[in-house]
């Protein structure tokens, strides 16, 4: 299960888990085209089977609907992918409680009830699976200004991520973080295409001189989530191409 599946990293992990010949359910909350679309791009190049399921992971009766038609589509889910989140960019004195509770609700909320639901549903069953939460390097280190409802949630991604670790780890089930940089998602290609000098200084900022692609943050959780990768237990990846280097 990928939440926030219809574009940017959620592609490129998406990509990385169908390559691995995982099947998958691919959520969303309005990119309803998007999502199919991605979906019958997995299924032809890959011959894997792919299901779109709507819904809201801020809301609790969404979150549970959706595992429902989880458990229908596919008998339930193993890897739960937190992906999904919103990013809000306004001055500390402009926040509103409608901002700050939708950010909260879309983030930190939402990682949350996918988490709880799913532990709730795979412990009775046996299931020894794996949760990873998608964070930020703003968890860590941010000194961008309008970014207070953003870096809150993030930040506490962090200590959420921990302490599903501390508690699932006994029913063999491992949770661990990631934390992206600057990747090649919507948001930045739209960066790049209408403020080349501020995209450009961005990469000047990195130790690697690029941003990152989404299929390189996908590969690193498809291993996280892999046998191969059985020490990992409430892990935090740094996957920022060394912007944390000057933290």
């Amino acid at each position: 299960m990928i939440t926030g599946a219809a574009g940017g990293i959620g592609r490129g992990i998406g990509e990385a888990f169908a390559q691995e010949g995982a099947d998958l359910l691919l959520n969303y909350r309005s990119n309803r085209d998007a999502c199919q679309q991605f979906a019958e791009e997995l299924r032809q190049q890959y011959g894997v089977k792919t299901v779109c399921i709507p819904g809201d992971i801020g809301k609790e009766e969404e979150v549970v609907r959706l595992y429902d038609e989880a458990e229908a589509a596919m008998g339930g889910v193993d890897i739960l992918i937190n992906n999904a989140g919103k990013v809000y960019s306004t001055p500390l004195l402009e926040v509103t409680m409608e901002e700050w509770e939708d950010c909260l609700s879309s983030n930190l909320t939402g990682q949350f009830l996918m988490s709880r639901e799913y532990a709730r549903r795979a412990i009775p069953n046996g299931i020894r699976g794996s949760i990873v939460n998608i964070i930020s390097k703003a968890a860590v280190f941010s000194v961008t200004p309008g970014k207070v409802s953003y870096v809150s949630n993030k930040a506490g991604e962090i200590g959420l991520t921990h302490m599903l670790a501390v508690e699932l780890i006994e029913h063999g089930i491992r949770v661990n973080g990631i934390l992206p940089g600057h990747v090649m998602g919507r948001r930045l290609k739209e960066e790049q295409r209408l403020h080349p000098e501020r995209f450009q200084a961005r990469i000047a900022k990195s130790p690697l001189k690029r941003c990152g692609e989404p299929w390189e943050i996908g590969a690193m959780i498809a291993f996280l989530t892999s046998d191969q990768c059985g020490l990992a237990v409430g892990t935090i990846v740094d996957a920022t191409g060394g912007l944390l280097l000057g933290y």
